[in-house]
């Protein structure tokens, strides 16, 4: 008999997560899209089934044409318009690895691939559907299109990072009591360790101090709140564990170059 188990694998499979914030089949005009510099918290997968776009960003020129897929990743600015109409199916997404970050944060371009008429025919159909076939042939048609668009970043032959049970512990304890006034001191006494050796421990497998991890966890989520739904800035703030609108409003601001109202308008419009 032999054996073999990819522990680290199936571990990272578990973990990860594809998130859809928000979706549609839309018919747009000239009036009704165009805005500029736009920085999105998510990715964005655009199907072009009629009509044409644009997007401009570093001073390049992108068309949107039937027949091709788009991927904008998560954190790339950009601007977009239409001079007539254009007809798309489109997926806001999060690409969520086991620990937190998205695996297209920051990639430096759109990427592009053909789409055949048969595929996003197939995925309408799925779209307007309502039964678990739809479902499960449209996440799959979904990841697959996805796959092929990241495949041109590079970042599918990166090695999956491995975390040592302390770790990975530290990490759930962030996420299941997310608070921008987590202490080091928390979350030390709820593993049973010393602020010494998990400071220590956490710098070296990630690169980044436990305050760091933190602050980016809770802005992600703070801009996921703000992108998606209504909830109350004052809200937001509460939820998220700043003393108050404020003091959030001014961290976000130094975070983002604009106060957390002005990003969620942007990313309305």
């Amino acid at each position: 008999m032999r054996y073999e188990f990819n522990k680290e694998l199936v571990a990272n499979i578990n973990h990860w997560n594809m998130e859809i914030d928000d979706s549609g089949f839309v018919y747009l005009l000239h009036d009704s899209w165009h805005s500029e510099a736009v920085c999105s918290p998510y990715s964005r997968l655009y199907l072009v089934s009629d009509g044409e776009g644009q997007i401009h960003a570093g001073g390049k020129m992108l068309l949107l044409q039937p027949g091709y897929a788009y991927f904008i990743p998560a954190g790339f600015t950009f601007s977009y318009s239409c001079a007539d109409y254009l007809e798309k199916l489109y997926f806001h997404l999060r690409l969520v690895k086991p620990d937190g970050y998205d695996l297209a944060q920051s990639l430096g371009f759109v990427a592009k691939c053909p789409l055949e008429k048969e595929l996003l025919d197939d995925m309408l159909r799925q779209y307007r559907g309502n039964s678990w076939e739809d479902v499960f042939l449209l996440e799959q048609e979904i990841r697959a299109l996805t796959f092929r668009l990241l495949g041109q970043y590079g970042v599918l032959h990166k090695s999956v990072a491995s975390y040592t049970p302390l770790v990975e512990d530290t990490m759930h304890y962030i996420h299941a009591h997310l608070s921008a006034g987590i202490t080091i001191g928390q979350i030390a006494a709820s593993l049973f360790t010393s602020e010494t050796t998990l400071s220590r421990r956490f710098h070296q497998e990630t690169g980044r101090t436990i305050h760091q991890y933190v602050e980016d966890m809770v802005f992600q989520a703070a801009c996921k709140r703000l992108a998606v739904g209504s909830q109350p800035i004052g809200e937001i703030s509460g939820d998220l564990g700043f003393c108050d609108p404020f003091y959030f409003s001014r961290r976000f601001r130094q975070r983002y170059g604009e106060p957390p109202s002005q990003y969620r308008r942007r990313l309305r419009i």
